[in-house]
């Protein structure tokens, strides 16, 4: 072989060695690139993913806080209803002892339309109340708007119509289940039901 065809040779062989490093160099670039997308990819899927859940958990806990916390305004019924039964129980007192002390039925009374104000007061400001809890709470409180006001003075004298109608609403309190020595539960739907009863 010649001088000029072994240097044609060994230029060709060069070039292609060349020619496959570059080759190479790209393909390895490719490469490189589809890997990158690839990892961004799955960053993002694991970013969605992780976004996801703790929407997931945020709305649990909100749900579940919101939740505890409507509970714990309903059982606030649970204080109403115990003067409910003292009313019952101050009545049936007044009746054995031929109405000595009515102011102290009155007085009673008078609590329960605190309470309810305060139900109606504190459901309203914290955005808790149902409708249908404030329709039990009014109807409730115009039922209680019936009976004499508490004037704050000793030695109140009640006519033999208001007693008869204090003595009917002891009947009629024991009857749905507030009176003395018989359970009652906290529960907002308990507390509708017997509001229901009473006031029909």
């Amino acid at each position: 072989m010649g001088r000029s065809s072994r240097l044609y040779y060994e230029r060709a062989g060069e070039f292609n060695h060349f020619a496959n490093i570059r080759n190479m160099g790209f393909l390895c670039k490719d490469l490189g690139i589809k890997k990158t997308k690839g990892d961004k990819m799955k960053y993002k899927k694991g970013i969605i993913i992780v976004s996801v859940l703790v929407n997931i958990i945020l709305f649990t806990y909100v749900y579940l806080n919101v939740k505890h916390i409507k509970d714990a305004y309903s059982h606030l019924s649970f204080g109403l209803q115990g003067d409910l039964v003292q009313l019952e129980s101050t009545i049936d007192y007044q009746i054995k002892n031929n109405w000595q002390e009515a102011n102290m039925v009155l007085e009673k009374i008078e609590d329960i339309r605190e309470d309810i104000n305060y139900l109606m007061v504190t459901g309203k400001d914290s955005g808790l109340m149902s409708k249908s809890q404030e329709n039990d709470l009014w109807n409730l409180y115009r039922y209680f708007s019936k009976y004499p006001t508490y004037t704050g003075y000793p030695n109140t004298n009640l006519n033999n119509n208001q007693k008869e109608e204090l003595t009917k609403l002891k009947d009629d309190l024991r009857a749905v289940g507030w009176g003395m020595n018989l359970g009652y539960h906290g529960d907002w739907d308990s507390f509708s039901m017997r509001i229901d009863a009473l006031i029909k």
